[in-house]
This record gives C-alpha cells, structure tokens and sequence, in this order.
C-alpha cells in the first residue's frame, strides 16, 4: 500500500483500478500482486478523473491532507498573480467615473449668471454650468465649444458659426441660435447693467437659421473669437423676466446652463448666505460625459478658514492658495500646481474722492515714495515679480524695457516741496497753512481684509509716512469689497489685485469709459491719447502695428502715474493628487480657468486593453 499511497501523492492517477481493489480484503500474501497492477496502470495514466480525485482525501492521512491544501493554495495563488501580473503588463489605467471633487471657495456667490457674473465665487460657478461658442482649452488656445464650425470673412467684421447638433441645455430642452441672439441682446441692453456690454460695442447679431448665428462688426476686432466665450443663456427660461428685475430671479442662483456640470443643490447658513453647492456631472454634455460624478464646492469667509479646511481634509482643494500659507500645508497627499496667470496688484487713484490725486505731480511722488522690492519680499516672499505695467511677462507686448523710475523717497520729498507741502516745527507730516486753516498733507489707502493686503497697507503706510504723508489705512471686509467701494468707486487709494483677460487686451481695464460701474477701470482718470492707444490696439489687424500701440499706452500710462503697479503673482493651486487632470493645467486667464477641461478630470480609474489613445477606446 505505500507505494500506492506514495504514487497518488505525486499527482499520478489510476484511482479507479486502485480503489476498486482497495475495497476487497486482500491476503497479505496478494498485496504485491495488486501492488505491482497498480503501477503499471498508473505508468499508463498521467491525470487522475475527477470522479478519482473526489475519493482522494479518503486514501491520505491528516499531514497529507495538510500538505496537499497548502499545495494547492499555493498553487491557486501563483496563478492569480501570475494573470494579475499578465493582464497589467498588457492592459492600460483609464478613467472612470464615478467619485466627489470637494472644493473651497472664498466668498459667497450671487449672481452665477454669466452675463453678470463678475466675483470669482460666480465666475467658477458660472465656468461649470455654462458654456459659450467657444471656450480655451488647458493650453488656453481658443478653440469651438457650442460651435461645430465658423467662418471669419476677409474683412474680419463678419463672423459666421455653426452650431453643433448634439447641444442641449440642463433640461433637455435643444440649443438653437435664438438662445445666442438673446444673450448678447441682453448683455447690449442698458437695463442688464452687464459688465460685458462695452465688448459687444458696435456689435450686431442675426439668426441665419435654427443652426447658424452671423456677427457683425463696425470694424474689426481681433480678439472678438475670446469675446465668445461668455457663457450663453436659455432663452426660453429668462424671455419672460424683465430687465430690471433680472439680478432678482431664482435663475441666478438655481442656474441651468449646457455646462459639463449641472445644478444639484445648496446650503445656507443661518444668515441666508449660501454656504455650499453640489453639482452633478451633466450626461449629455456635448464634449461627453464629466468622470466625476459630483462637484461640490464650499464657500469660506477668508483664507485662514479655507485654509485649515484644507489641511484638515475637509476639501480637496483651494481655488488659490496665498503665498503666507505654503508652508503650513506640507502635506505630501497634495500637489501645488504653479500657473501662468494674469494678474496683478496695483495702487489705483480716484481724484473724484481726494483732488491731490488729480495733479500728476503729486502722483509721481507717491510712486517714487514706495518700496516695491519690499512688498514683493515681505508680502509675498518674493514668489512673484515686479511689474512695470499690465502687460504683464508672456503676454503680447511686454517688454522688460519699459520701466519707471525706482524708490526714490529724496526725490519723491522734493516734489511735495516744490508743490508747497512742508513739514513745519514739530510735526510729523506736511501742511499748508497755519493754525485753523492749516491743511495736513493726507491720504487714504483702501484694501480688502485679506493678510497679503494688509501687510501691503502697512508697508505703503510706512513708505508713505516717511515722505510726510499721513496715510490712513481702511480695510474692507471681502463680502463688502465690490458693493461698497468697488462699484461705487469710494475710495481715494485703492490697493487691488487685477485679473486681466489676455484675450481682450488692456482696453477694459484702462480706457476712460470703462471707469465707472460696471466698467473695470479702477483708475478715475482720463486722457484722449491713452484711449486713442488702447482703441488702436483693439482694432488692429497686424500684430506688429498692435505692439507699436501696445508700446505707446505702456510709456503713456508711466507718464501719467495712472496707478502704481506692484506686482504680479505665481497662482499657486493645491489639489489632492488623487485628482487626475489638473496638472495638464499651464495658463489661465481668470482663476475660473482652472476648470476649462474639468470635463476629463478623474477619480476613479479600470483596467482595459485597448490604449488610452486609441479611436476605438470606450468611455462607458
């Protein structure tokens, strides 16, 4: 029997002969005689049956047992990693969708309309559900959104689009060129307010038909294409609400666009302010499916809040994170990504509130009076650059050449002299006059409650008090910011960092009739040969003519001490590196730009065969 049991051990197999002899009662003297049956049947047969294998743990004792179900788990095991192994090597890590995206906003939205939108909290809501006839891709090149196709005529005053014949809005309901015509109607129309009115200036659209939209031009406009990518409105939702009322409607706050991401939900806090949306991944989006499921953003009062949500986990990421708090988030689950953003921090001067500020000289001696080195290296540790205007590095027309004359507090000291400011015995700063008629040489500073610009205040304070300036400083909270000094333009001195659309150019941020609200020229001054540059800029067709200009407005704008230029910002923005997709990130205009292909950003991934570049790939 032992070497029965010894050649069923090794995996040989003539069970059935053996089990069937095994069963009689054998004379001892029989025993080698079966025993030498057996192996040549066994010689003969290599895999046992299975009906063999069944009546093989009857024939093993208890360590055989043992042996062989660890064997075969063994066995079992090798075999999985072995096809696990295999199936890696040949097969390729895609995205899935499914998962949430949780992340922090500062501020509190209003109006996600985009027409009106102008906060960041609006402008990113209104870059998800929303989109425009063309929009910029990672790379921030312009390419068609709603648009399948467009035509731009030899004279480039007639643009002609067609639309693609898969876009619908959130609910379903088809996009057509009535909704175009109504939006850009609206924006032109006075009674919107719409801050975007002065960019459809001399603008005139007409429906072709159902599928074709024709704009046209009193004279061209290069950068009309970057115009397009305001997001379009449903018509057949805001035909019936009136102009004046429009800021009123439930519309901008439960918005439906044709964005990659619709409208789910919100929460208020006790005050009514909203304190959070969720937005859900859109299925018919046009440029297919979202991969995350669900957005969901959270608004916070200041950066120290949004911040610490950050490192506690509670989001995944922050809009932008300020240069004072890098150092508080080594935390290797997140990536910093360092974009190219235009942007920049200036000083802007309104005479109507403070008439010093209207004479040039007194504004070249406030410029020659700050140290913008020191700004740059206490304010923001230097993780940035000094600029000399808003063409800012990278952008059409800059040039490294073109700068004003430095910190110069002697010089800026002998101007204030010469325009009759002294200082007199035992005071701190300059006057004119004596006794009830002595008038104290001041000045008010104005910023947002925000710690990168209240360490600018108060070196400009220093800075300004050393010339003898009284400066005072007044610091606004950042939900007061627009309505109350911004819009209505109340202030003297404004420090405010500027976000500039490369696109559109310089002419919405300085021409003179784009100085009050809704225009964004935080500058009140105005000068006929700075407009004449900046329309020469918008209308020319040939790129070296547009520098020439681009050349003139930037050495103009230094003469005049129009404002105070500090610097420009690296945008820093931290996300979860279990967030594929923003690292494509290379340029943004606006900080809502992060999102343009929020559409292909991931979670989740599988396994498939096919490459990730293949036509034939499957998204579902």
């Amino acid at each position: 029997m032992f070497l029965v049991s010894k050649k069923l051990s090794g995996w040989s197999g003539a069970f059935l002969a053996w089990l069937k002899k095994a069963k009689t009662n054998l004379a001892p003297e029989q025993e080698a005689d079966v025993n030498q049956q057996l192996l040549l049947k066994l010689n003969k047969r290599k895999l046992p049956k299975p009906s063999q294998l069944k009546q093989l743990p009857k024939f093993l004792s208890r360590p055989e047992k043992i042996q062989l179900n660890i064997a075969l788990l063994i066995l079992i095991a090798s075999l999985a990693i072995l096809g696990v192994r295999l199936y890696e090597k040949k097969s390729y890590a895609v995205a899935a969708y499914g998962g949430e995206y949780i992340e922090g906003l500062i501020g509190v939205p209003r109006l996600i309309n985009p027409i009106l939108a102008t906060s960041d909290s609006d402008r990113d809501l209104v870059k998800l559900m929303f989109a425009g006839l063309m929009r910029q891709d990672e790379n921030g090149e312009l390419i068609a959104d709603l648009a399948q196709a467009y035509t731009i005529d030899a004279t480039q005053t007639v643009y002609t689009f067609e639309l693609r014949d898969d876009i619908r809005w959130h609910d379903n309901v088809p996009i057509k060129a009535d909704d175009i015509i109504f939006t850009i109607n609206s924006i032109k129309n006075p009674d919107y307010k719409s801050p975007f009115r002065s960019s459809f200036s001399g603008v005139t659209v007409q429906k072709i038909n159902d599928k074709t939209v024709q704009f046209r031009l009193e004279s061209p406009f290069p950068s009309f294409l970057s115009v397009l990518t305001i997001g379009i409105m449903p018509e057949h939702l805001w035909y019936s609400i009136p102009a004046l009322g429009v800021n009123l409607t439930d519309l901008n706050i439960r918005p439906v666009g044709s964005g990659p991401y619709q409208f789910k939900s919100y929460t208020r806090d006790s005050s009514g302010n909203i304190r959070s949306y969720i937005l859900e991944a859109y299925h018919n989006y046009h440029l297919g499916r979202p991969y995350i499921k669900n957005l969901h953003l959270k608004f916070y009062p200041d950066f120290e809040t949004a911040v610490s949500a950050l490192q506690n986990k509670n989001i995944d990421g922050l809009i932008y994170l300020p240069k004072e708090f890098k150092d508080r988030l080594n935390d290797k689950r997140l990536a910093l990504y360092n974009l190219q953003f235009p942007q920049y921090t200036a000083i802007f001067f309104n005479p109507q509130n403070n008439q010093l500020l209207a004479n040039n000289d007194f504004r070249h001696a406030l410029a020659l009076g700050v140290n913008k080195q020191k700004i740059l290296d206490e304010v923001i540790g230097g993780d940035g650059q000094l600029i000399e205007s808003p063409i800012l590095p990278g952008l059409l027309g800059y040039d490294p050449e073109i700068k004003g004359e430095g910190y110069d507090p002697e010089a800026a000291k002998e101007i204030l002299e010469n325009l009759g400011w002294k200082i007199q015995d035992g005071d701190t700063f300059r006057s004119k006059g004596q006794d009830e008629n002595k008038e104290i040489l001041s000045l008010k500073i104005t910023s947002i409650d925000q710690s990168e610009n209240v360490k600018a205040l108060a070196i400009l304070q220093e800075n300004w008090q050393k010339i003898g300036i009284n400066a005072e400083l007044e610091i606004i909270a950042r939900e007061r910011i627009r309505r109350d000094i911004i819009e209505p333009r109340n202030y003297q001195a404004l420090v405010f960092g500027q976000v500039i659309n490369a696109n559109s150019g310089p002419y919405p941020f300085w021409h003179s009739s784009q100085s009050q609200n809704p225009g964004l020229n935080l500058s009140v001054l105005t000068n006929r040969d700075l407009d004449s540059y900046l329309e020469s800029i918008r209308s020319s067709q040939n790129q070296e003519e547009k520098i020439e200009f681009l050349e003139k407005f930037q050495n103009k704008l230094l003469e005049l001490n129009f404002a105070i230029f500090l610097y420009n910002p690296t945008y820093t923005y931290p996300v979860e590196e279990k967030i594929k997709g923003p690292g494509n990130l290379k340029f943004i205009n606006l900080s809502s730009d992060r999102f343009n292909e929020v559409h292909t950003w991931y979670i989740k991934t599988k396994r498939t065969l096919i490459p990730p570049d293949s036509d034939s790939e499957e998204k579902n």
